[in-house]
């Protein structure tokens, strides 16, 4: 082969690689770039919806969205279900994990099986809607933290027991010689040990909760339950939305997501690794 052609093609195939990333980057980075744009803007030039810069830069739509849009008590909720959702789910998961991984059989079989499906079947909201009814929990805090941590237990289910399958079995038999519990073994031996999984289903259950609206929208109706996403309704017409703040509302909204996920990136993509199943 010519050596000519050689060089070209390895000054092309990274050159190749950067063209697709930036393509990429550019598909996901210009709506966010339109967002706090339009958030800048004042009522009238929104209706464009255009890359143009404002020719006032309107800094305080941020402060009409924090005072007129109910962001404090939408924080707040958004806080308190978070926390739950995302506390719950590892708790759950992590302990029907240790289950499925170390007493492999017929039944924890299964359940496993029955989890996996999970990933695929689609939410239906009607039953949902009728089971809280049913158990009294209609409209409240406690039935959309309990959806939305069912939602989440087959994925997460699915990382934990891949990581857990590869802790070694002999720290169990060792701790169960020293006379510990279930509970004991697993809290105190087995849990410490999965950090790198757990700290991915943190990340990945605390952007899923935060960010969650159609749940809301479905099974909160009360408007003083509403979550943070859900606050931009607070700026809706009879026939439309003021963008301008509808955007400084979505920035405000995405911003705490936005820096946990800065943070933690190399979590996620490690604990994913680690808890891959071969």
């Amino acid at each position: 082969m010519n050596p000519r052609s050689v060089r070209v093609r390895r000054l092309l195939a990274p050159a190749a690689t950067y063209a697709a990333a930036a393509l990429v980057a550019l598909v996901f980075l210009a709506p966010l770039y339109l967002v706090i744009l339009t958030s800048l803007k004042s009522a009238g030039d929104t209706k464009t919806m255009s890359f143009a810069l404002p020719g006032t830069w309107h800094f305080d739509n941020y402060l009409e969205v924090i005072k007129s849009g109910g962001v404090a008590r939408a924080t707040l909720n958004s806080a308190l279900i978070t926390v739950a959702v995302t506390a719950g789910t590892v708790l759950v998961c992590s302990l029907a994990a240790f289950i499925i991984a170390r007493r492999p059989g017929r039944v924890t079989g299964s359940v496993y099986n029955y989890l996996l499906s999970g990933l695929i079947a689609p939410f239906a909201f009607i039953p949902a809607i009728k089971m809280q009814q049913v158990l009294g929990l209609g409209g409240s805090y406690t039935g959309l933290i309990l959806t939305d941590i069912a939602i989440q237990i087959p994925f997460i289910t699915l990382i934990f027991v891949g990581f857990i399958r590869q802790v070694p079995r002999e720290i169990d038999e060792a701790a169960l010689l020293d006379g510990a519990g279930f509970l004991r073994l697993f809290f105190r031996i087995v849990f410490p040990l999965l950090k790198p999984v757990t700290s991915t289903a943190l990340i990945l259950v605390f952007t899923y909760a935060w960010n969650e609206f159609q749940n809301v929208l479905f099974l909160i109706p009360d408007s003083d339950r509403w979550t943070l996403p859900m606050s931009v309704f607070n700026f809706q017409t009879t026939y439309s939305f003021d963008y301008s703040l509808v955007c400084a509302d979505l920035v405000i909204t995405m911003l705490p997501v936005v820096a946990v996920y800065l943070f933690a990136q190399k979590y996620i993509v490690s604990g994913l690794a680690s808890g891959a199943v071969k």
